[in-house]
């Protein structure tokens, strides 16, 4: 009787244990079971919150299916006391895995207090008035923080002033930047995308960095077009070499302080402005704005189909490049004669 007995409590006992090892291994699917959650989820949880309380938050919030069984894995997993307190932020698909991870770790969610976008092209000038536009301290500041020896020592520049050095990207911040902080982390996205080797592979073509970030800077103006960046490169290295004026009007249009949207025949005559490539050989002496990378790879990776010479194409973004002058003069009488009609049918009443 009594072997009996110990029998029946034996397997009770196993029936007891597979039910809950059953039950666990389901818990635990339910707990690595993602599913979605509504756009910018976003909880606070505070210091001292009981468990119970931070599960039917996430459940309102619809990051987790179930307070209860939330509630429950996390004791089984013995950690809550470990929960950073904070706001945190889900969305797309979550697990409950993801959220304890989250909370674990204390990647708290902090909202972005400022945005400013840089396009590429964009001049320091440009880049200092959005900055003061948006409240990151003042021109003048700016301005002299963008010339200041020291401060461009600290972030690794030797160059007249941090022009071409201010990577065009969008910048997100959660905090209120400085404007030391703006224009580091700005120098810092430009070291971090500044093609591979790219200071040893210019010095094997004789050019210094702010020589290239100058040249990227042409391309950059002169092109958006990512496929025309390696012709308009070949362009400027056959001028460079023969010696020829480089006659881009962006960089001349740069040097003007007071530039009113049309160039002036006194503006094309002026050879006091120093980014007057129609006048002066060379590069210009600064770059005249800010190169992204596929511009300054350009740099090094210019085409080789002779050509010294390119024009809009009328009524088109794309440029028609020649070899000669004579083919240019016949694509640069195109591009006027389409203009000239242009403005004759606006003008009539």
């Amino acid at each position: 009787m009594f072997a009996r007995l110990v029998k029946i409590v034996l397997i009770a006992t196993l029936l007891m244990v597979a039910l809950a090892g059953g039950g666990y291994l389901r818990m635990t699917q339910w707990a690595e079971t993602k599913i979605s959650v509504p756009q910018d989820a976003v909880v606070e949880y505070k210091a001292g919150t009981g468990l119970s309380s931070l599960a039917q938050q996430l459940s309102a919030a619809g990051i987790v299916s179930s307070p209860g069984l939330f509630s429950t894995w996390v004791r089984l997993n013995g950690n809550y006391q470990r929960y950073q307190a904070g706001t945190y932020r889900f969305s797309g698909t979550a697990a409950p895995v993801d959220v304890a991870s989250a909370m674990l770790k204390g990647d708290i969610y902090s909202p972005v207090v400022l945005q400013i976008a840089v396009p590429e092209g964009f001049r320091m000038r440009e880049v200092i008035d959005r900055l003061a536009a948006n409240g990151v301290g003042h021109i003048v500041e700016i301005t002299h923080l963008c010339h200041d020896k020291l401060f461009m020592k600290t972030l690794h520049v030797e160059a007249p002033s941090l022009e071409g050095y201010l990577y065009p990207a969008t910048y997100s911040f959660h905090k209120m930047p400085t404007p030391q902080q703006a224009l580091e982390i700005m120098v810092k996205t430009f070291w971090q995308h500044l093609p591979q080797d790219y200071e040893s592979r210019l010095h094997s073509l004789g050019l210094s960095l702010n020589q290239a970030l100058t040249f990227a800077s042409l391309i950059e103006l002169e092109t958006r077009t990512e496929e025309e960046k390696p012709l308009i490169s070949e362009v400027i290295w056959r001028r460079l070499k023969d010696k020829m004026p480089l006659g881009i009007d962006a960089a001349l249009i740069y040097g003007i302080a007071d530039y009113k949207g049309d160039l002036t025949w006194a503006n094309l005559a002026d050879g006091k402005n120093p980014y007057n490539t129609r006048i002066h050989l060379g590069l210009p002496p600064t770059p005249i704005g800010a190169p992204g990378t596929k511009s300054m790879e350009a740099v090094l990776t210019p085409s080789n189909f002779g050509y010294y010479y390119y024009v809009l194409i009328a009524g088109e973004t794309r440029h028609h490049f020649s070899k000669t002058l004579a083919e240019h003069n016949l694509h640069v009488k195109k591009l006027v004669d389409a203009s000239k009609r242009h403005k004759t049918v606006k003008d009539k009443p």
